[in-house]
């Protein structure tokens, strides 16, 4: 599938959850769509970074609040071999991130794609697709209010390979729970810059 018919796929998931709203209040935060080109970006500058492409570790991603699944979706059309999980606990939400990926599959793909209704800061959703707390894990987050809850869940929960990645247009977003490992503002084509912090669990003694 190209890009162009998978932003067709979320333009009218978009339409169907925000009515007219560009930001959607859920269960537990904020749900803000963002433009396929920029989730692109994000992700081209993820391989600089080292966490994605054909020389990065092959360790599964998780979206932790994938809203209508776009992130995962277009990580998976980038790296169709590398496991992608994404985790929501908006009901509402999560029914359109299902409704997406089925519409997604019917096109061919997006098999490595595994969708969890559940809170992404309880080790018992991570449990029941399987996955393991302790192996080397890529945890992407757009912050909305709960990134502290997040960062001292990975701290307490991860192994000591486990990185969190927080993408945003707010600069003053920071944890405290955990090292940062870099940080860089990008420009992007489209909408406003993007700021990627990478934060790393620290090695196990």
């Amino acid at each position: 599938m190209s890009l162009r018919r998978l932003r067709a796929v979320f333009d009218r998931s978009e339409r169907a959850l925000a009515r007219g709203v560009p930001i959607r209040k859920t269960a537990v935060g904020i749900w803000v769509p963002s433009a396929i080109e920029q989730i692109v970006e994000v992700a081209a500058l993820l391989r600089e970074m080292g966490l994605l492409g054909a020389g990065a570790p092959p360790a599964p991603v998780v979206e932790a609040g994938m809203g209508d699944g776009r992130v995962a979706a277009v990580l998976a059309h980038l790296e169709p071999a590398r496991p992608v999980y994404g985790i929501e606990w908006d009901p509402v939400v999560y029914a359109q991130a299902v409704e997406n990926l089925r519409a997604l599959r019917r096109r061919g793909g997006y098999a490595a794609v595994r969708l969890i209704e559940g809170d992404y800061c309880d080790p018992a959703t991570y449990a029941s697709c399987g996955l393991d707390l302790g192996a080397p894990l890529v945890i992407l987050n757009y912050p909305d209010g709960n990134q502290q809850r997040l960062a001292r869940f990975v701290a307490r929960h991860a192994g000591p390979d486990a990185t969190l990645c927080l993408f945003t247009h707010d600069r003053s977003v920071d944890v405290a729970e955990l090292p940062l490992r870099a940080r860089r503002d990008m420009p992007v084509a489209v909408g406003p810059d993007w700021r990627v912090s990478i934060y790393r669990v620290r090695p196990s003694a």
